[in-house]
């Protein structure tokens, strides 16, 4: 989806609560290149309303400085819901995508067609 979003002078932003280490590592392992930020007290998470409280929680172990799930849970945990937002250069929102399930991230086809709309 790069081509497309540079297309439009698109830049990408992704904030979660990981501590900078893990997002480093993040981007490292996926090879990232976009801009990554860490909210690990979750103040912008939720101040943006994007706190999703009852995520199950697994048993992890460390492999390279990521934790890997193990496959059993072990509680719940605060997270962010997988949202996107378009943005225009006044920073006024044009478009919202946000999953009803946390674990469901952004679909391609529905922000193309925001891109399409929004930058014609």
């Amino acid at each position: 989806m790069n081509p497309l979003l540079d297309q439009h002078g698109v830049t990408v932003v992704a904030i979660s609560k990981d501590t900078p280490a893990l997002a480093a590592a993040h981007r490292v392992r996926d090879e990232l290149t976009l801009t990554l930020l860490t909210d690990s007290d979750l103040d912008v998470i939720r101040a943006f309303g994007l706190l999703h409280e009852g995520a199950i929680e697994f048993r992890t172990f460390l492999v390279g400085g990521v934790r890997f799930p193990l496959g059993w849970p072990v509680g719940f945990k605060r997270m962010a819901i997988p949202t996107t937002l378009l943005l225009d250069e006044k920073r006024v929102v044009r478009w919202i995508d946000q999953a009803d399930d946390y674990r469901v991230r952004g679909d391609e086809e529905r922000t193309r067609a925001a891109l399409a709309e929004t930058y014609g």
